[in-house]
This record gives C-alpha cells, sequence and structure tokens, in this order.
C-alpha cells in the first residue's frame, strides 16, 4: 500500500487540480481525498509537487530487434520511467520489422517483462517494402496497437488509400511519417540552413507538407482516422487545420524539439541536433506552438531515437544517424518552453502528455481517478536542472546536454510500484 501526501493532484480528464493524498493498492488507486489515515501505508511526502497521471508517449523507438548497440526495450524503459513515463508505443522500424505475428511476439514477450507499459505498432507495408500491406488482422489479434512505417514515408498513395480503409474496417488507424523523398535533399537539414551553412540541398518544407496535404485528404475521402507523426512546418498546422475544418479525422503530434529548437542548433550540437524532420525556422517553431494551443495539435510524442555515439560523432555530419534520445528531457523541455514560456497551462501540457495520446489508442492510461490505474508521475514543476551526459538510456545523443531547464521527476508509479525515484 502507497499513500502519496499533500501533492498539488492535477488530472486532465477530469479537472482536477487540488492539493490532496492518494492513496494506492493492488495496482489501483483506491482513495483520492483532502486528508487519508491508513497504517501501514508506505508514504511518499509529495509537498510542494505535482501528482500527475503516469505520461503517455505514442512514438518511441527502443530498437530491438537488431539495433540493440543503440537501445533495447529493456533500457528504454528505464529511459521511459526516468522521464515520468509509465506507457510507450514503439515504433517498428526494428530489424527485421515487425510486420509478422511471429516478431511481433518475440517483441511483445520481451515488452512484458518490463514494470513499466511497452505496447507496438507494427508495419503498415511488408518489411517497409511500401508496397504490399502486412495482414492487419493478425498483428491487430496478436497484440500490436496500430500500424506505421515510421522512419520512412510511404510513397505511394495508392497504398495509402489502402491502408486507410483497411484500418478503418479494424476500427483502428495508420501513423504516417510525412517526407516525400521526391522534393527533398540531405535529410536531417533544414533547407535554409543547409544551403547557408553546409553548401547541400536540405530537407525542405514542401516535402512535409505536400505529402501531408496528400495523406489528409486521402482520408477526407475514405472517412479513415490517420495520425501525423512529429510535423514540424507552419504550413503543415495549417494544412492539418484546413483539414480538420473539412471535418477528416486527423490528428497529429509534435515532437519536444520541434516547439523548443531552430535548425541554429546544428551550429552549436552538431549531429545531436540532425533529426528527421529537422529542427526548422523560429516561425515553424511558433506555429507549432500555436497549433498546440488552438488544439489543431493534440499529442505531444518525443520521436525518442537512440543512436550509438560512434553513429554520432563522424568526421562528415551528412554521414551521421538522425534522432536524439527524448524521454528524458520531454517533460522538462515542456514545462520549459511552453508552460514558463507562458504558451500553454500545466495541465493543458500535461493534456498533451497523458490522457490525449491515451485516448488515440483507448489505453487505459493518462488520468488519475479511483477505480483507475496506478500509474503515476510526481515532479517538481519549479526545480532546475542541467541536463547531464548521463542518461537511463543506452543513448546519449540529446542537443539538450549542459541546458538548464525546469522540472525534474521525483518519483515514477506503474501498476502501483515505484519504477524511478530520484
Amino acid at each position: 500500500m502507497l499513500l502519496i501526501k499533500n501533492g498539488r493532484v492535477m488530472d486532465p480528464k477530469s479537472g482536477l487540480d487540488q492539493v490532496c493524498d492518494v492513496l494506492v493498492q493492488d495496482g489501483k488507486i483506491v482513495k483520492i481525498a483532502p486528508e487519508i489515515k491508513e497504517e501501514g501505508a508506505e508514504v511518499i511526502d509529495a509537498t510542494g509537487l505535482v501528482v500527475a497521471p503516469g505520461l503517455v508517449d505514442i512514438h518511441v523507438h527502443f530498437r530491438e530487434p537488431g539495433q540493440t548497440h543503440k537501445e533495447d526495450i529493456h533500457t528504454g524503459a528505464l529511459a521511459a520511467a526516468a522521464g515520468g513515463f509509465t506507457t510507450v508505443v514503439m515504433m517498428a522500424n526494428t530489424s527485421p520489422t515487425i510486420s509478422d505475428v511471429e516478431t511481433l511476439q518475440e517483441v511483445l514477450q520481451s515488452a512484458a517483462k518490463e514494470k513499466i507499459n511497452v505496447k507496438t505498432v507494427a508495419t503498415i507495408t511488408k518489411n517497409f517494402n511500401g508496397q504490399d500491406l502486412t495482414d492487419f488482422k493478425a498483428l491487430l489479434e496478436a497484440g500490436a496497437v496500430g500500424f506505421s512505417d515510421d522512419g520512412i514515408p510511404l510513397e505511394s498513395s495508392k497504398v495509402v488509400k489502402e491502408a486507410m480503409e483497411e484500418a478503418k474496417k479494424l476500427n483502428t488507424f495508420i501513423s504516417l511519417h510525412e517526407e516525400d523523398p521526391g522534393l527533398n535533399g540531405i535529410l536531417g537539414f533544414n533547407e535554409n540552413i543547409a544551403k547557408e551553412h553546409f553548401h547541400i540541398c536540405g530537407a525542405t518544407g514542401v516535402a512535409e507538407y505536400a505529402m501531408i496535404a496528400r495523406d489528409v485528404m486521402i482520408a477526407y475521402a475514405t472517412k479513415a482516422h490517420v495520425h501525423i507523426q512529429h510535423l514540424s512546418k507552419e504550413e503543415s498546422v495549417k494544412v492539418v487545420e484546413f483539414a480538420q475544418g473539412l471535418g477528416a479525422q486527423v490528428t497529429a503530434e509534435v515532437a519536444p524539439q520541434h516547439f523548443s529548437k531552430t535548425e541554429a542548433l546544428l551550429l552549436t550540437q552538431g549531429s545531436n541536433a540532425k533529426m528527421n524532420p529537422p529542427l526548422r525556422l523560429e516561425s515553424d517553431r511558433r506555429a507549432v506552438i500555436e497549433g498546440l494551443k488552438s488544439g489543431v495539435i493534440t499529442v505531444i510524442a518525443t520521436d525518442h531515437a537512440p543512436h550509438h555515439a560512434d553513429e554520432k560523432n563522424v568526421e562528415d555530419i551528412t554521414k551521421a544517424p538522425s534522432g536524439m534520445t527524448g524521454l528524458e528531457t520531454s517533460l522538462s523541455l515542456g514545462l520549459t518552453y511552453l508552460v514558463e514560456a507562458g504558451e500553454l497551462s500545466l495541465m493543458e501540457l500535461l493534456e498533451k502528455m497523458t490522457v490525449n495520446p491515451a485516448k488515440l489508442y483507448n489505453f487505459e492510461a493518462g488520468y488519475l481517478a479511483e477505480n483507475g490505474p496506478a500509474d503515476i508521475t510526481i515532479f517538481d514543476a519549479k526545480a532546475d536542472r542541467t541536463v547531464g551526459p548521463n542518461f537511463a538510456s543506452k543513448s546519449a545523443n540529446s542537443p539538450f546536454i549542459g541546458e538548464t531547464l525546469k522540472g525534474q521527476v521525483k518519483y515514477t508509479i506503474c501498476k502501483g510500484q515505484i519504477v524511478y525515484k530520484k
């Protein structure tokens, strides 16, 4: 039995925001009240701290199977817990890709050993071939929560339409990585800084928003739900808003790096600031923040993408892989660049990191209520922390090392057990 005393309990689902106690037993929240006395319970003094639902991240790369020198499910789960996350959804761009029931079952077997809730999507197309759909029905029945070829775009509009129709039939949805290779140069560098500083053709804005425009209109035509991953351009926000205005069932996410920083970070942080989609312009950063404020973008997702130091620390930055480790800085980036900056209230930030992503997948997660799951994050919203070089993740490819951010996770509780303690 666990008793959390005197914390500011914040639940975006119900709107609850008051100082009270929370009693946990057998993996459930059994009582939330102004004062609870319980003999024999382990007590956490949460005075001055926020008690929130365990965070939910619907976009992580744990690299298992096949790339476990970068990360594995165990170290990924540890990184998630350290960041305040109790539920994560892994992407399927592993080696082999999660395209068949056998691979899926192996991954889920490994995931089941962890102390947090580790779920996974399967691929939309077989082995990322971009042409042949996987067996959506069999994969859903075997435990996949959705479908994505994240890491690469789906070039064929015919395949996108078929995938949407199949997903709709099965009451699920597809998540899409939107970067048209026919319109793009070298990935990981926004076109402006690519040209001016690196003297290369970089990742263009039109490669993202043109593909989003295609896919949201196919969603409109098919009446299927599509989820747009890690959008980064001002025009992308407008395109999603337009489709939503037509009545298309389109949801969208943004990664913390895209509301926090611009392409200039590449000049000081090098390959650790190289990612797909790339960091963009200040006007784009402002636009994704406005998208979060207006509700066009409902989810913050990390796109946690660990890479080994040897892969990132290459002489030619264009050869370095794209991506950054994100689970352990996500909450702090939200607190710093959204809440402290006066863009969102703390409750609005939590909504986009708990109940909204959980709702997308119908997870029993992302809220605090009596008889609900005891998945809880306790953090100091006002504390300053300087991001150090040591992470629970296997990889330390973060462009935020050395930066002082707001917020410190003190406890992460999943299924009633303390899974992280600072």
